[in-house]
C-alpha cells in the first residue's frame, strides 16, 4: 500500500480541525460556553441563524439569554467538507436541535429543529475558525413538552446537564472550565 503524500495528510487534519469546530459550536451552545463560542467563530465572522443575524458577541448576546432555563441537545451528522483554498473551505453538516423551554403560564415546551449549517471557514495561522454561517431549517416541530425537571427520577441528579460551569463535564475533564 502507498504511503499517502504530505498535501493528503494535511488535507485530512484540515478537515479534522474543521470538524472540530463544528462540533465545538454544539457544545458551545449547549453549555452557554461563550469562551468555546468565540473559538469557532472568528471576530469577523456572520452568522445568519434564521431568526438573528450578526457577530458572535451578537449572538452570544441574544442566544445566550434566550436560552436562560432551556435544556437544549445540538447533533450533527453527515459532514462534508471541501477544502476551496489553502486557507479557505465550505462545510455543510445537518443538524438537530431539541430544546425544551419553560412554556408561558407553566409546563413545558419542546422544539425540534432539523436542518443544515452551511459554514464558510477560514485558517489563520494555524488555526480554523466559521467565518459566514447560513442555517438552512429543513423541518421544525413544536408540542407541548411533558418533561418533569423538578420532581421525580432524575431531579436530585449530581450529573445533570447544565450551563458552564456547571454541567460535569466541566467538573470531570483535567483542564475543567478551562475547555
Amino acid at each position: 500500500m502507498a504511503q499517502p503524500s504530505a498535501e493528503a495528510l494535511q488535507d485530512l487534519l484540515d478537515k479534522q480541525a474543521i470538524t472540530e469546530v463544528l462540533l465545538g459550536y454544539c457544545r458551545a451552545i449547549d453549555r452557554r460556553d461563550a469562551e468555546l463560542m468565540r473559538r469557532v467563530y472568528w471576530p469577523d465572522a456572520i452568522d445568519d441563524h434564521a431568526v438573528f443575524k450578526g457577530n458572535v458577541e451578537q449572538f452570544i448576546a441574544y442566544s445566550f439569554p434566550f436560552m436562560e432555563g432551556v435544556i437544549s441537545a445540538h447533533s450533527i451528522t453527515n459532514i462534508w467538507v471541501d477544502l476551496t483554498g489553502p486557507d479557505s473551505a465550505f462545510s455543510e453538516c445537518y443538524f438537530s436541535g431539541f430544546h425544551d423551554f419553560p412554556a408561558e403560564g407553566g409546563g413545558r415546551l419542546e422544539r425540534v429543529v432539523g436542518g443544515r449549517y452551511l459554514d464558510r471557514h477560514e485558517r489563520r495561522g494555524d488555526e480554523w475558525r466559521i467565518i459566514a454561517r447560513t442555517l438552512a431549517i429543513d423541518w421544525y416541530n413544536e408540542r407541548t413538552g411533558n418533561s418533569v425537571w423538578d420532581s421525580g427520577r432524575y431531579a436530585d441528579l449530581d450529573n445533570r446537564g447544565a450551563p458552564k460551569p456547571d454541567d460535569p463535564l466541566y467538573r470531570l475533564h483535567p483542564r475543567g472550565v478551562d475547555l
